[in-house]
């Protein structure tokens, strides 16, 4: 078990470090090379996957691999989520994220009662993630939008703070980066994976938390004796500039994606990348037939490149950093020491996923992230599941749905902090109206997996 234990070891000091803020990328890089050279100096078998080519110097061999995964991620993964948060940065310049909101908030300016307006609230801000997929850059849109209304009903800041702060607790889009990893982990294709499996469980797991929400809020409310009182709905002046109609330019790629998907068209097969490419020239033209100014088009045109550029050095290295960890871990061995282990004990499958989806939700709080904890260990359960038999999407639906939930729960995570900012509430006091909703999901969502996967 010592393979176990020092992979263990390495993990907790990984944890440790991205806590007291260190760079992710490079803590993962760091002990993904630390694992590896344990392996060499262990003699425990290769480092190299099968078709890699050595370098001739087994000391630098670990880095041929860390090459070899910035190649084949950069030009094939990373390059989707590249042109995924090009054209998301670039509907965030051109007004049409603040569109969306505007136009989905609209209707709950009717509602009257304050716990109503609370749940549909927490829907409409869950569904859209369709065409905003930053948690943080959402949240930021929804307390301009949604918090004065919530707020104008009569509801607590703290109640419209925890809501709003897991509006993307629960992922079921498939143009998002985790949907993407786990579809090519599953050797699937991303719509269906997100229509048939990720998806079904997600959208009842919603409104489950949505009704937890309502419970846990008033509650919360009644305790500190801030009970919604009659209250004046003030008018928000609509500083949006951009049209109503530009609502719909965020929704492009998942209408196109899943549009020309095999599940409605045979014979037409567009990559998501090409779908983006798409999206971004009708947009361009939007743009260019509402502003009649082909500089300031091309001027804008950059905020797309530039949210390529970001995406390369967060979450590609990212998926590097994690990968290379993941690589060390399976190196060294511990995988298949705990696949034994877990076989000696009798632990079933479902109980293996159990664990992994506590770990990654552990992690995720710890890291304030929505990607690390689960990139991290996506690549591993594949193995995992075959060397026992079991369902690899059952496995990694826990997972995936903790490491979002985590990040709603982390006092440290970026969404977190800015809705806390904008509530004039401490961080601590948004986790709180969090945490209960988000562990009664966390829970049912697990049990649906288990049940119906």
């Amino acid at each position: 078990m010592i393979q176990v234990l020092l992979a263990l070891l390495v993990t907790v000091a990984v944890a440790r470090l991205i806590l007291k803020g260190y760079r992710a990328e490079l803590v993962l890089f760091t002990a993904g090379f630390v694992l590896i050279a344990a392996t060499q100096l262990m003699n425990l078998g290769p480092i190299l996957p099968k078709n890699a080519i050595p370098t001739g110097i087994t000391a630098l061999d670990s880095f041929e691999f860390m090459r070899s995964l910035f190649s084949s991620r950069a030009a094939g993964l990373g390059l989707m989520i590249m042109a995924l948060m090009g054209f998301a940065q670039y509907m965030d310049h051109i007004g049409a994220n603040a569109a969306v909101v505007r136009v989905v908030t609209r209707p709950l300016q009717k509602l009257s009662s304050p716990y109503i307006l609370l749940f549909f609230s927490y829907l409409l801000a869950s569904a859209l993630q369709m065409a905003i997929g930053s948690a943080t850059g959402l949240a930021v849109l929804l307390m301009g939008t949604m918090f004065p209304i919530m707020l104008g009903l009569g509801l607590s800041a703290a109640s419209a703070a925890g809501v709003i702060a897991s509006s993307l607790a629960i992922a079921y889009t498939p143009t998002a980066i985790d949907a993407i990893t786990a579809s090519q982990a599953v050797e699937m294709d991303v719509v269906k994976y997100v229509l048939y499996h990720q998806g079904p469980a997600a959208v009842a797991t919603v409104l489950v938390v949505g009704i937890a929400h309502v419970i846990w809020q008033r509650h919360c409310d009644k305790k500190d004796n801030t009970l919604p009182a009659a209250a004046q709905l003030s008018e928000q002046a609509d500083t949006g500039t951009a049209p109503s109609y530009y609502a719909l330019l965020p929704m492009l790629p998942i209408i196109m994606a899943v549009g020309t998907s095999s599940l409605f068209v045979e014979g037409i097969k567009l990559n998501i990348v090409t779908i983006v490419l798409i999206c971004m020239a009708i947009c361009l033209l939007v743009e260019m037939g509402r502003k009649r100014d082909f500089k300031q088009v091309c001027d804008g045109f950059n905020q797309f490149l530039s949210g390529m550029g970001v995406a390369f050095t967060t979450v590609v290295c990212l998926l590097v950093a994690a990968g290379v960890f993941a690589h060390g871990i399976k190196t060294i061995g511990a995988i298949e020491q705990l696949i034994a282990f877990s076989e000696q004990v009798g632990l079933p499958p479902f109980a293996m996923a159990v664990v992994f989806a506590i770990v990654t939700l552990a992690a995720a709080i710890i890291m304030g992230s929505g990607n690390a904890p689960f990139l991290a260990f996506v690549e591993l359960i594949p193995q995992i599941a075959a060397s026992m038999g079991a369902n690899a999407v059952a496995m990694i639906l826990p997972m995936q749905q903790a490491s979002h939930m985590g990040r709603a729960m982390s006092p440290v995570s970026g969404v977190v902090i800015a809705v806390a900012s904008g509530a004039k509430l401490s961080p601590f006091d948004v986790v709180k109206r969090t945490s209960v909703p988000l562990l009664v999901g966390f829970v049912f969502h697990t049990l649906v997996i288990g049940i119906f996967f």
